[in-house]
């Protein structure tokens, strides 16, 4: 019951085959140490940044982003913005900005994808785009006609 299959028996366990010779496993082992770190360096490819992302005209082009996908910005607060880093995203390698802004009391965070001078996406920003560990400055841009509030300040309690 039990053929010779290169090495490979049947054995006793179900569904399954048990090595009958230590050559064969080793062989095994051996192309399978060989073949699987092969399959780990087939990676897309990573494009060069194309620019800066922390130049002057990427952070107009954030500003009218937000104004246009907000619909009351000038109510939002105390926007600062991070430096820009560059990232693979869904859409593929792009500079990815951080904004921080006060929504009726609340921390908000804005992730915005910036590629070849474009915004490809924008977000509310999610643990994986890591806007928590980043370093804020004021969004000047922003805040023309909006007061300015420091993230987490409370108003007086009553």
């Amino acid at each position: 019951m039990n053929e010779d299959r290169g090495g490979l028996n049947s054995g006793t366990r179900r569904g399954g085959y048990a090595c009958s010779r230590p050559t064969a496993c080793t062989a095994l082992l051996l192309l399978a140490l060989a073949v699987l770190p092969a399959c780990s360096s087939i990676a897309l490819p990573r494009e060069d940044p194309s620019g800066s992302g922390d130049d002057p005209a990427s952070t107009k082009l954030i500003a009218d982003y937000l104004k246009g996908s907000f619909k009351d910005h000038a109510a939002y607060e105390a926007f600062e913005i991070s430096g820009a880093r560059w990232v693979h995203s869904l859409k593929g390698w792009s500079w990815l900005t951080c904004v921080r802004f006060q929504d009726h009391g609340r921390a908000r965070r804005y992730a915005v994808f910036i590629s070849k001078g474009a915004v490809v996406d924008g977000r509310y920003a999610v643990e994986s785009d890591a806007c928590d560990a980043q370093t804020y400055a004021p969004f000047p841009v922003m805040m023309e006609g909006v007061k300015p509030v420091s993230p987490g300040a409370q108003g007086p309690l009553y």
